[in-house]
């Protein structure tokens, strides 16, 4: 039987929403393969984790442990994982496409010498082959690839239906790390997070961002106020972020962080394909610039042409009564 692994991320000691996502994206196609599609976490003290991760319908759960893996070390968790796929030889490995999961994707991928797609945005089978969709060209295309027995993915954020909880018994497989951090080169002792304001950009449902359009920093308070009345999450382009008007741990884009809400409002953002890669897949995405001209509106579901310093406080003050 063939096996797909959708590997699990934990951070600040939970499993992230991208988990079940990552799984339900490859699962979608297990069944044309009569394959089973294997969940692998790796971590410290993980069973204390169980209510996050044991009902996505997974027959199997493979949990890769160690005290050493508590930083989340991208080297260590890679050469556990590649090693234990030596011997298991699962059919494909897919990851999140975060930050983590790219750094970890690319290591085991080069220790396996395995093909590895990067950015899935969807998944199918062809007389018996698994292709998968991936963005191309900073998200203006895409392009199918058909996967060899042996690849890597990254699974673009929302790609795959989320799976749902599930009355399955899944078997525990509790696997004690043989790689420590005398074995590989370089090693994170330590990851400090960025102090960002507010709700976080991947897990927020709604997001607000701004751009070079809003004038300058005083004026972008105005972006962090809408996304306050919303109770969302604030970002921004790169621009913003190269001018210091806020921290980079809030840039969307090619650069920064790739995200699909349910609703992305762009205020003051022309829609440069930097940009426009870290967000073109969001649900619905409404754009307020003043040029009627501005790229953004080629993408937007709903365009408002008008001044951002008179459309965003009309629209604090018309949440305040809602």
């Amino acid at each position: 039987m063939k096996n797909f692994w959708a590997v699990g991320e934990i951070s600040n000691s939970e499993v992230t929403s991208a988990t079940p996502e990552v799984f339900g994206f490859v699962d979608k196609v297990s069944d044309d393969l009569l394959a089973e599609t294997d969940l692998v976490i790796t971590g410290s003290n993980i069973l204390s984790l169980c209510h996050g991760f044991t009902k996505f319908g997974q027959a199997l759960t493979i949990m890769i442990e160690s005290d050493e893996f508590e930083s989340g070390d991208a080297g260590l968790i890679a050469r556990e994982i590649a090693d234990l796929a030596i011997s298991k030889k699962p059919y494909l490995i897919a990851l999140p496409l975060s930050p983590w999961g790219q750094e970890v994707a690319a290591r085991v991928a080069g220790r396996l010498r395995w093909p590895l797609v990067t950015d899935a945005i969807g998944i199918e089978t062809i007389e018996d082959k698994v292709v998968v969709e991936r963005m191309a060209f900073g998200g203006q295309s895409s392009t199918k690839v058909a996967l060899p027995q042996g690849s890597v993915i990254t699974v673009h954020p929302h790609a795959g239906k989320m799976a749902t909880p599930v009355d399955i018994t899944t078997t525990l497989e509790r696997i004690e790390a043989a790689t420590s951090s005398s074995d590989v080169r370089k090693v994170v002792e330590k990851i400090i997070e960025c102090a960002s304001e507010g709700p976080s950009l991947a897990d927020s449902q709604i997001i607000v961002s701004g751009g070079r359009g809003m004038g300058n920093p005083e004026n972008f308070e105005l972006v962090k106020q809408l996304a306050k009345a919303m109770g969302c999450a604030f970002g921004a382009s790169r621009a913003v972020v190269d001018a210091g008007w806020v921290d980079p741990s809030h840039q969307v884009g090619l650069t920064g962080k790739v995200v699909s809400p349910k609703l992305y409002i762009a205020c003051g953002i022309s829609g440069v394909d930097q940009h426009l890669a870290g967000m073109r897949t969001s649900d619905v995405i409404v754009a307020i610039n003043r040029d009627p001209d501005a790229p953004i509106f080629k993408l937007a579901t709903y365009g408002i042409v008008g001044d951002c310093l008179e459309i965003i406080p009309a629209l604090i003050e018309t949440l305040k009564y809602k």
